[in-house]
């Protein structure tokens, strides 16, 4: 989609439920190893996993920062390229066989956590059940998003850690706001003293104090998001 070729991952679990869970990387793309371990995570739960490729990341340059902030550039300046690779992605999950496409959600991370939001801004055009998003960046949209009242719109569920300095506090505001007046069904926990990439136990060794891993918070959202799961992805049958 754009102009790019993308290079998602499917993780096939050995007991499938029928659902599809759409797993967004960070800023440094599909090739992140925290990704891939949880999306086995998932997968262990019955869930078809796939990893997505925002960037056209084949072979992990987005660990590069000059060719990272290169690929990402695009879909900071237009967010409805974003959007365009998510539903691919989207779109691509539900032609896994064996899935039910009613049953679809998507989670993201930091860049994948904005990604996922601004998908479930298209409401039920988006084609999805659920989004969560994990220390997402927070902000309005930059386009307007469509009525989230509706049963097939996404629920939404915002994990978010307060001292994130990636996510101002009128950035976080205006988000809120936003989704009140699309009278949005969402969800959201916040923090207190967890900076960003919580969920992730390698940034205990990152040296850049915006970042940081707290168990808590990791733990208590990924349960959140099961419980979500639970509720939002069951059977029809």
């Amino acid at each position: 989609v754009g102009v790019r070729r993308l290079h998602g991952r499917v993780v096939r679990p050995k007991q499938p439920n029928g659902a599809g869970i759409v797993v967004v990387h960070t800023a440094v793309g599909p090739r992140d190893l925290y990704l891939h371990w949880r999306a086995e995570v998932l997968a262990a739960g019955g869930y078809t996993v796939l990893v997505a490729d925002m960037l056209g990341d084949e072979h992990g340059h987005g660990w590069e920062p000059e060719w990272g902030a290169a690929a990402r550039q695009p879909l900071a300046d237009d967010r409805s390229l974003s959007r365009k690779r998510m539903r691919a992605s989207v779109q691509a999950m539900s032609e896994v066989a064996g899935i039910d496409p009613q049953r679809i959600a998507a989670i993201g991370y930091c860049f994948g956590g904005r990604a996922v939001l601004d998908l479930a801004r298209l409401g039920p055009a988006a084609g999805v059940a659920a989004v969560v998003s994990f220390h997402g960046i927070l902000d309005d949209g930059a386009l307007p998003p469509d009525d989230m009242s509706a049963q097939n719109a996404p629920r939404v569920l915002v994990c978010h850690g307060d001292a994130d300095p990636f996510v101002s506090a009128g950035g976080r505001a205006s988000f809120e706001e936003q989704m009140r007046a699309a009278n949005a069904r969402w969800d959201m926990m916040v923090f207190g003293g967890v900076k960003h990439g919580f969920t992730n136990p390698a940034q205990d060794l990152n040296p850049n104090p915006a970042f940081g891993y707290s168990h808590r918070a990791a733990t208590r959202s990924w349960k959140a998001m099961e419980d979500l799961f639970a509720e939002t992805l069951q059977s029809r049958n």
